[in-house]
């Protein structure tokens, strides 16, 4: 009696422990999302929640389903608290801890100091491309398996004898495995994932044509903010390689990309830009395999706003670097904040960058001298 008295109290903290971990997590979620300029509610919600925290990471709340996907889940869950870290400021490290002990460092990034950057746009389609692969590639084994469990047990019931229906190495005679290596190299190469390389890989259906255009300028368009309680228009790019999801904007044409999100009013405008420069700079210098000659030109403010400039080299998958700059800039509207990030990648420059930058600086009020 004694023995199992002792096993119903164990049973009985653990379950405690369970449950105020779980409370604790959830509470830690409310903050974040609030962080975000989100609903804190969605996260009591189930489904909700995940459409939510991918919404805040990678800009499409929509790749939540691929939370969906049995084994291929896996990856994206990884990718994502990556990305989680990342929006917020933080390293890679960090991430590694909301990987293993979620219970300890989401906690310590929703109730700490660190701020919201917007969605990370750094390209992911291999994460995607994995999650996807993975998870047909395991319902298609699971087919395999489960046709050939069939199968044998057919002519096993037909003749009492199955052992010539497999080899020892697998299900050979089926094809199992040249099934999927012939519907892997279909789906992509080893190569870079190839058949992929492209923006509308991330086509959330918005269209530019859905918008009204902005009088005066030929490429840009008025896209209405919300963060629930009150909206904003503001100035994008026209382009197709537009994404817009509630308190979130982002589009890029011809080397330029606007990126703009709407927040709760913190602080005073340039300590907010101080904050995310920092942020921005720290976590570009965790990656020097991506950025290197990371500078910070003077901030400048006023009333109601404040922008700062940070300069580097891009550094391509073939070693070439490539002169690159982000200018991020907060205005006060009513009692919120919009925060812009304007990335100029001359990487992807054309013959009508130029034209186009001179245009987003006057419509975003910045006063950028040209060579």
């Amino acid at each position: 009696m004694a023995l199992i008295g002792g096993v119903l109290m164990l049973v009985a903290v653990f379950l405690f422990f369970a449950l105020a971990v779980g409370i604790l997590v959830v509470i830690a979620q409310w903050k974040l999302y609030k962080k975000a300029g989100e609903r804190g509610w969605a996260a009591l919600i189930p489904f909700y929640s995940l459409y939510v925290l991918v919404k805040i990471t990678w800009g499409n709340g929509w790749l939540f389903l691929l939370y969906l996907i049995p084994i291929g889940n896996l990856i994206f869950a990884i990718a994502t608290n990556v990305k989680l870290a990342r929006v917020f400021g933080k390293s890679g490290e960090y991430a590694v801890g909301l990987i293993f002990l979620s219970f300890v460092f989401l906690p310590m990034l929703a109730f700490g100091s660190a701020q919201y950057q917007g969605p990370d746009e750094k390209k992911s389609r291999g994460v995607i491309i994995a999650t996807a692969v993975t998870g047909v590639v395991y319902i298609l084994l699971m087919v395999i398996l489960a046709a050939t469990g069939a199968v044998a047990g057919y002519f096993d019931y037909l003749s009492g004898d199955s052992s010539y229906i497999y080899e020892d190495n697998g299900y050979s005679d089926y094809g199992g495995a040249d099934a999927v290596e012939e519907w892997e190299e279909e789906f992509y190469d080893h190569d870079g994932y190839d058949d992929y390389d492209s923006y509308d890989d991330y086509d959330d259906g918005a269209s530019p044509d859905d918008y009204e255009p902005m009088e005066g300028y030929d490429d840009f368009i008025k896209v209405p903010l919300t963060d629930g309680e009150s909206t904003v228009e503001v100035p994008v790019l026209r382009s197709e390689y537009l994404t817009v999801s509630g308190s979130n904007v982002v589009s890029m044409e011809d080397g330029i990309m606007t990126s703009l999100y709407m927040t709760y009013a913190y602080g005073d405008p340039a300590s907010v830009i101080s904050e995310l420069v920092d942020m921005q700079v720290e976590s570009m210098s965790d990656m020097p395999e991506y950025y290197a000659n990371i500078t910070e030109d003077e901030l400048i403010s006023g009333d109601g706003f404040a922008l700062q400039q940070i300069n580097y080299d891009s550094i391509s998958y073939d070693g070439t670097s490539y002169p690159c700059f982000d200018i991020i800039k907060c205005d006060m509207v009513d009692d919120d904040y919009v925060i812009l990030m304007l990335t100029v990648d001359n990487s992807s420059s054309t013959e009508d960058t130029e034209n186009l930058l001179r245009d987003a600086c006057e419509v975003y009020g910045i006063d950028f001298e040209f060579d």
